[in-house]
């Protein structure tokens, strides 16, 4: 992956001595030299601080210039959004090595537990905070920021070598890891549930085996809410589906996206799913399927997530404790996730950058220490 290094500034300190010694010995001989207008050209990093939405650059800018942050920073959550943090910890840490990370990606639901149990500064998830969780958070006398860092796709997998499967519709995924395909051993099992629903079976025979993450997981709720959710709410509503779950119970969950990948790739006619960036990093093993929305088939890049036009997307969260938003390492931490530099590390990771207004209200919540659900 290609990594930017943060520019160093460890002189500048330095320079500046300099220049002011030089200024005071040229005023003293009445010269009329006016170089040391140009020391005062670097000054605005320190007035941009508060004017970060506008000032797109200037969060880094301020991160670099003092050298002598040190602390730990401990950030969990979403396994999707831990390769950006991996990324800009690795960043980070150049400039300022006396930081240490502790990074963890156990999933989001449990990032938005240990946030509401205190134990972490910064926790990541890959869907927006559910009430039920921002009420936990707030009950525990914790305030948060809440910040969009990027978007995300949803792949719909099977093994490289499965060619039987080339794109498949939201009910054709109900029909196979619904609620109602429970017990469904092979592909050719969904065929009557399929054809009741309307998908574009049938499918051909082979056995069924599913991979994908488990309900602790982001990708998880994203999944049942885009792809499934529709489908699942008119098939409760018509008294043949269970209200209180909307995927099947007997397929291989796991918190572990290797684990995921493995699984598919080492069975033919399987299925599953994962985040976009993760299944394109391991195109050798997996065949990302082409999801049809409604709106015709069509295969997940980083430019159909980007336009919508890929159904299964969503947006990725970073959440903040505010009350320990003023420690230096972790400001200056946030100030280097935000700033055009840091951005580029979402794309490094195989993400999709987030388009200008979503990045400057992240901006703005972070430089106005605004609380709450935002998006």
């Amino acid at each position: 992956m290609r990594k930017t290094p943060l520019s160093s500034r460890r002189g500048t300190k330095l320079l500046a001595a300099l220049l002011t010694a030089f200024a005071l010995i040229a005023a003293a001989c009445g010269s009329d030299d006016d170089s040391s207008d140009d020391g005062a050209a670097s000054a605005p990093a320190t007035t941009a601080a508060a004017a970060a939405p506008a000032a797109t650059q200037a969060p880094a800018d301020n991160m670099a210039d003092d050298m002598s942050i040190s602390g730990s920073i401990d950030v969990t959550g979403s396994s999707t959004v831990e390769p950006v943090t991996n990324l800009l910890a690795e960043a980070f840490s150049e400039q300022h090595p006396d930081v240490a990370f502790s990074v963890a990606g156990p999933g989001s639901g449990d990032g938005h537990k240990a946030a509401a149990a205190g134990e972490v500064p910064i926790w990541n998830s890959s869907r927006q905070i559910k009430d039920s969780e921002a009420e936990d958070i707030n009950a525990a006398g914790i305030e948060f920021i809440e910040l969009r860092v990027g978007i995300d796709g949803i792949s719909v997998i099977t093994a490289a070598s499965n060619d039987s499967v080339d794109c498949l519709n939201f009910e054709d995924l109900y029909s196979l890891v619904g609620i109602e395909s429970t017990g469904f051993d092979s592909w050719a099992d969904a065929n009557s549930l399929n054809a009741e629903l309307g998908g574009s079976g049938p499918f051909a025979d082979g056995a069924l085996e599913i991979f994908a993450p488990g309900e602790e997981s982001g990708t998880f709720d994203s999944f049942i809410e885009i792809a499934l959710e529709d489908v699942w709410e008119h098939r409760v509503e018509e008294g043949h589906a269970d209200e209180n779950f909307a995927v099947r119970p007997d397929y291989n969950a796991s918190a572990n996206d290797n684990v995921i990948i493995d699984g598919i790739a080492g069975n033919q006619h399987s299925l599953g799913w994962v985040g976009f960036a993760f299944a394109d990093e391991n195109r050798d093993k997996v065949r990302l399927v082409e999801v049809d929305g409604g709106d015709g088939c069509v295969a997940p890049t980083p430019e159909t997530i980007a336009s919508a036009e890929f159904p299964i997307a969503r947006f990725l969260y970073t959440y903040i404790d505010a009350a320990q938003a003023s420690d230096p390492a972790i400001k200056a931490f946030v100030d280097f996730m935000l700033s055009d530099e840091g951005q580029t590390y979402v794309v490094d990771a195989g993400y999709v950058n987030l388009d200008p207004a979503d990045l400057e209200q992240s901006r703005s919540n972070w430089a106005n220490l605004t609380t709450g659900k935002t998006f």
